[in-house]
């Protein structure tokens, strides 16, 4: 899905990210680098603008969120807005931004993918705040500055968020419920990203009143989110954008691993009681995002929750062989995880390209085939939006 890179795969990037800067986007460093991106659709017919974080970042930390291919780490695997620019004739995406250690970023001008791992819609104080590119809001106002202030005809906007937000809110609450005054200390701080004083206390007055505050916080998310959206495109003259539904995280192997540990922690009752709060979170975002583009032409939401739940409940019927686990060996992240290693060893009784039918590369990230169908979902939206 859409968490930030690891601590360990992080690291492992930050090593290499020099050389794979200088190959994937021809060098870096300085505010803004003139060096042009591939051309742009013939006749600029259609332009892809993408925001967003790891799920639609093609480049920013010298690497993609996914399995990495050994024959040629510099492009690697299409992530999904990667598969939809081609579909559409749009050209190739490259990333605006560039950065080696998640403080300092360059930009590339031209390149109109400004998604980066990590992203959240609130990007924590801790993390920078708005005033860097792992916040949405800068991302997005960075993309219409780029293009003068406003858009223009035939461009495509493409935006997914929300899934680092729900994560880092279920983190929060399990270590409040768990822990002690210093991590309620914590949650208290998260929700107040979003809620008054008086709705936290009201909320953590009810049974479970930890849970009822955090389903109110990503519903209040939401209209942040989709205030960031309008203010910075339909404003600001945007004529099409497909929005990204958040999916069900807890289908991940992460929150599976989560949710298991529970089980056997505190039992399947305590167990499925979270799984299921943090689904009715997620729904009561989507539902909220629904509410607010209800009617507006102009906006297309791709239904991700919808697509990536049928996914894995039926991994056969789109091709699958495994949507539970993950492709990456345990020990190793995405600088590790090529084609080639896993390729040279196959789980027990699987053959060389076992991965390429798993839905997972890491724990929370698609595979190079989850892309694949995140991208047809994105499609089908757009067809029935009729700007295909």
């Amino acid at each position: 899905m859409a968490s930030p890179f690891s601590r360990r795969a992080l690291a492992a990037a930050l090593a290499a990210t020099a050389l794979a800067l200088a190959a994937a986007c021809g060098g870096g460093g300085g505010d803004e680098t003139p060096a042009g991106p591939p051309a742009a659709a013939a006749g600029g017919a259609v332009r892809l603008v993408v925001a967003g974080d790891s799920l639609a970042d093609v480049g920013t930390f010298g690497l993609k969120a996914t399995v990495q291919n050994a024959s040629n780490p510099a492009a690697g695997y299409p992530v999904y807005p990667e598969r939809v620019a081609t579909q559409l004739g749009a050209g190739t995406l490259c990333n605006h931004f560039s950065s080696s250690d998640r403080l300092v970023y360059s930009t590339r001008a031209g390149c109109t993918d400004f998604a980066v791992g990590g992203a959240q819609i609130l990007n924590p104080i801790t993390h920078g705040g708005s005033a860097l590119p792992l916040s949405l809001a800068f991302q997005l106002e960075s993309a219409l500055a780029a293009n003068g202030g406003a858009w223009r005809a035939g461009d495509l906007i493409l935006l997914d968020a929300g899934g680092n937000d729900a994560a880092a809110l279920a983190d929060a609450y399990l270590d409040a419920r768990a822990g002690g005054t210093a991590e309620e200390a914590i949650y208290l701080a998260l929700l107040g990203q979003q809620l008054d004083a008086s709705t936290i206390t009201q909320a953590l007055a009810q049974p479970d009143g930890r849970a009822v505050a955090a389903g109110l916080y990503l519903q209040r998310l939401a209209q942040t989110w989709w205030s960031t959206v309008k203010a910075n495109t339909l404003d600001r003259g945007a004529t099409r954008v497909a929005l990204l539904n958040l999916p069900d995280i807890t289908l991940t192997p992460r929150f599976r691993g989560i949710v298991a540990g529970l089980a056997s922690a505190e039992g399947s009752a305590a167990a499925s009681a979270f799984q299921g709060a943090l689904r009715q979170w997620i729904a009561g975002f989507n539902a909220e995002l629904a509410r607010l583009a209800a009617g507006e032409p102009r906006v297309a939401l791709v239904p991700y929750f919808e697509d990536f739940t049928a996914n894995v409940a039926d991994p056969a019927a789109f091709g699958l062989t495994n949507a539970t686990d993950a492709s990456c060996p345990p020990a190793g992240d995405f600088p590790a995880c090529t084609d080639a290693a896993l390729d040279a060893a196959p789980p027990a009784g699987l053959a060389v390209g076992w991965w390429k039918t798993w839905y997972f590369s890491d724990e929370f990230h698609p595979s190079p085939r989850g892309h694949e169908l995140i991208a047809a979902t994105v499609l089908r939206a757009l067809e029935r939006a009729g700007w295909r």
